[in-house]
């Protein structure tokens, strides 16, 4: 199935799956993304597509999440995560939801567009050689309206940024929220850190 076939057929899968909070997070993420997508060449159904699928799986059961990274994990199309077991971080239970819903879309739909399932199973901790559709899912989550604690005037600057440029901001940001809150950082998250610190290498 391509992106737009699949598009309303995730809308239905959101109300029944999840709390209209949560399915109006997701919305917003895919309009912010489709947005990001359009402004810097990319399919805008392609960060719709991702949007509305990155929390898909978030009310699941852990069980129910854990059999369904194991289908994106078996597919291979992810070479993070497929080897021998599943990224450890991915086992958290606030960041299972990502390649779960990676995998839910490879079983329910047969979609299997690796730059979408690479956004979607990342859309949380990131990683330090994201593509750019996975970069601005990445900030599209992050940046959405409904993000209470994101200043308005912060998001506007970052939204005007150039992807390498927005997702260091984004990142930033997000460490500093964890931090104030006391919650675990994934590792993967200190090394894309580490990694848009370092100056572009240039030929």
């Amino acid at each position: 199935m391509e992106a737009a076939e699949i598009l309303p057929l995730l809308q239905a899968r959101l109300a029944a799956s999840l709390s209209p909070k949560r399915a109006g997070h997701s919305r917003q993420v895919a309009e912010l993304a489709a947005r990001l997508c359009l402004e810097r060449g990319l399919d805008p159904d392609l960060g719709r597509l991702a949007g509305l699928a990155h929390d898909l799986c978030k009310e699941m059961s852990r069980p129910r999440q854990e059999a369904l990274l194991e289908v994106y994990r078996a597919s291979g199309l992810d070479s993070l995560v497929a080897g021998p077991a599943p990224v450890a971080s991915f086992m958290a239970a606030e960041i299972l939801h990502g390649p779960a819903a990676a995998g839910l879309l490879l079983r329910d739909f047969g979609y299997a567009e690796p730059s979408v399932l690479e956004a979607i199973a990342w859309h949380t901790v990131g990683h330090s050689d994201m593509g750019l559709l996975a970069i601005l899912v990445y900030c599209a989550d992050k940046l959405e309206p409904g993000r209470r604690h994101v200043d308005p005037d912060f998001r506007d600057a970052c939204l005007g940024l150039e992807p390498r440029a927005m997702l260091l901001a984004v990142v930033e940001d997000s460490l500093a929220w964890l931090r104030h809150k006391g919650w675990e950082i994934a590792p993967e998250t200190f090394l894309l850190y580490n990694a848009l610190r370092k100056p572009v290498q240039t030929r």
